[in-house]
This record gives structure tokens, C-alpha cells and sequence, in this order.
């Protein structure tokens, strides 16, 4: 019953939108960038307002007019866009996965106290009580396994690997070619999605230990006890 009150407050819990807008942002920008970065090389930014919207739509395209390139153009950009979608999308799963944990955690802290208790909605009861610690801990046990685990595990796995590898290379590009670094495309595209992809383990990282300290809290018990 109490781990059903838990639930039904985190499920009343209208999560933000604020990384999946992001998420949704570096996809246009990752998919726009072949295009920018090719009008940049073509063109000096202080002549592009003197050329008309034709010859800036061929030389961003890359043609001369050819359907067949043209198609082929548009058919990756919208690929490029859907799977980086896909991706952060996943990203932003995890996030408020993450973020229900520590709703969860946050929520269980409260039974101890009446006054959180009290303004969380949730039912308060002391640890003097064996049986009161025995409900205490099995409810610890059975919200910490509460939603998706494996997958999100993995997702955010994949993120931590991407993200070390994104960073090597970076590295790598930035001994080898130090000066030109950043006259190549794909170099541009590393460092947006290193800065992209570090924001989002720092989000995890502190959701996660936010959540473990909440649930590792064992001093409660042990005040209780005195």
C-alpha cells in the first residue's frame, strides 16, 4: 500500500522538457552542419548577403543543380537527423528513468518525517518498531528495483563509451593537427557531440548519487534506535 502511494506520486510527476529540447537542438544542429561548414569554406561570411539564394542553395548543396545529388543530399541529411534523434532520445529516457529514481528515493526519505511526510502526501511511520524497520527495508529493496534497469544501465553504458572514445580521438586530432583543428568538418562535429554528450553523464552522475545517498542514508535507522 505505502509503495503504491510512492508510485502514484512519481507517476503524478510531469517530468521537463528541458533535455529533450536540447537533445532535439544538437540533432538539427549535427544535421545542418555539412551544410553551414560547406558554405563557410565557399564563402567569406561577409559576401554571403551579396550572393542570391541560388548560388548559396548550390553551394551549400554541393551542386549544380543535379536531382540526383540533390535527393541523395536530402535523404541523408534526413537520416543523419533521425538517428542522432534516436539516439539522445534514448538519452533522454534514461534522464527521467534517472530522475523517477531519485523521486523514489526522495520520496522514501519522507516517511520518516512527519512534516515531509506530511507535504509529500505520503504515510509517516517511526522505526521503533521491528516490524516497522523489517516494512522499511523491504520497501527500500522494492522501490530501488522499481522501473527499467538493464536497458537504462545500457544506454548509459553506451553513452560513458562513446563519450571516452569522442574524447580520444578529439585528443588524438588535436596532437596531430593542432593549428588546423578546427578547418576540418568532422572536427566540428567531435567537439559538439563531446560537449553534447558530457552534459548528459554529468546529469547522470549526479542523479545517481543523489539517488544512492538518499537510499544509503542509514542514520535515520540508527537515530531512530537511540
Amino acid at each position: 500500500e505505502i509503495s503504491g502511494m510512492i508510485m502514484n506520486r512519481v507517476n503524478s510527476y510531469i517530468p521537463g522538457i528541458g533535455y529533450q529540447i536540447f537533445g532535439n537542438v544538437i540533432s538539427l544542429i549535427l544535421g545542418l552542419m555539412p551544410f553551414v561548414f560547406r558554405l563557410s569554406q565557399a564563402k567569406d561570411l561577409e559576401q554571403l548577403a551579396s550572393h542570391s539564394a541560388t548560388e548559396l542553395y548550390m553551394t551549400a548543396f554541393g551542386s549544380n543543380g543535379d536531382i540526383l545529388v540533390l535527393s541523395m543530399v536530402l535523404i541523408s541529411f534526413v537520416v543523419r537527423v533521425s538517428l542522432v534523434w534516436i539516439f539522445f532520445f534514448l538519452l533522454c529516457v534514461a534522464e527521467r528513468t534517472y530522475k523517477q529514481r531519485l523521486l523514489f528515493a526522495k520520496l522514501f526519505g519522507h516517511l520518516t518525517s512527519a512534516r515531509r511526510a506530511r507535504k509529500s502526501e505520503v504515510p509517516h511511520f517511526r522505526l521503533k518498531k521491528v516490524q516497522n524497520i523489517k516494512m522499511w527495508l523491504s520497501l527500500r529493496s522494492y522501490l530501488k528495483r522499481r522501473g527499467p534497469q538493464r536497458s537504462v544501465d545500457v544506454i548509459v553504458s553506451s553513452a560513458f563509451l562513446l563519450t571516452i572514445s569522442v574524447v580520444f580521438i578529439c585528443c588524438a586530432q588535436l596532437l596531430h593537427m593542432h593549428e588546423i583543428f578546427l578547418d576540418c568538418h568532422y572536427n566540428w562535429e567531435l567537439v559538439i557531440w563531446c560537449i553534447s554528450l558530457t552534459l548528459f553523464l554529468l546529469r547522470f552522475v549526479t542523479l545517481g548519487s543523489e539517488t544512492s545517498k538518499k537510499y544509503s542514508n542509514t542514520s535515520i535507522l540508527l537515530t531512530e534506535q537511540v
